[in-house]
């Protein structure tokens, strides 16, 4: 039992740590692509896991299932064009990259070009399931998680002062919601949809 405790934190670690580089890195990339230094500035335009690590998150990745890496700081004033669109498109970068390296180890596993990698593969399987994880917490609606940014974008300018107000508050709430497990009820349904739709048992 303590091995397979040991083997399987050590596939969520490394699980995480692809996926939050992923995620992260894109962020920071579609922020550079729209025009803002301060993710290249910051050391963030990269895919080593190590830079975008937050100890708390992924701490709580490895104790409770849900976590989260170090926000990639973005200047929406250097964005080109429509700036709301850019929080939006900033936002849904991360999540979306989550979702499509679960859909490319799907596809990888299910071609058997790569010996040995199969979804029968614990490790293949965690990352997957780690990555869809990170596809939808990251989009819960609550700051300062990125689906907080993109509700935040998609309002009408009237609305945004309630979301002002949550930024002092939406941390707190999530935390409550993790440490208390009533995060679960919301997520596991979801999780369990998009591991479904990818044709992953979860």
């Amino acid at each position: 039992m303590l091995h397979f405790d040991i083997q399987h934190m050590m596939y969520t670690t490394i699980a995480f740590l692809i996926g939050a580089a992923v995620h992260e890195a894109a962020h920071a990339w579609m922020a550079h692509r729209l025009g803002d230094p301060t993710p290249e500035r910051d050391g963030r335009l990269t895919l080593n896991p190590f830079v975008h690590i937050d100890l708390l998150g992924f701490i709580l990745i490895l104790l409770t299932g849900f976590g989260w890496a170090k926000p990639v700081i973005t200047n929406p004033a250097m964005f080109r064009g429509n700036r709301r669109l850019g929080i939006l498109q900033v936002a849904a970068a991360g999540p979306i990259a989550n979702l499509l390296l679960a859909g490319l180890f799907v596809l990888i596993a299910r071609s058997g070009i790569v010996p040995f990698f199969n979804l029968g593969s614990d490790i293949v399987f965690t990352v997957i399931y780690i990555n869809v994880i990170l596809f939808v917490f990251n989009l819960l609606p609550i700051y300062p998680l990125d689906g907080e940014k993109v509700l935040r974008s998609l309002v009408p300018p009237r609305h945004l002062g309630f979301f002002y107000k949550m930024e002092t508050y939406g941390p707190f709430i999530l935390l409550l919601l993790v440490f208390t497990g009533l995060i679960r009820p919301i997520l596991v349904p979801a999780v369990r949809g998009v591991m479904d739709l990818l044709g992953v048992w979860a």
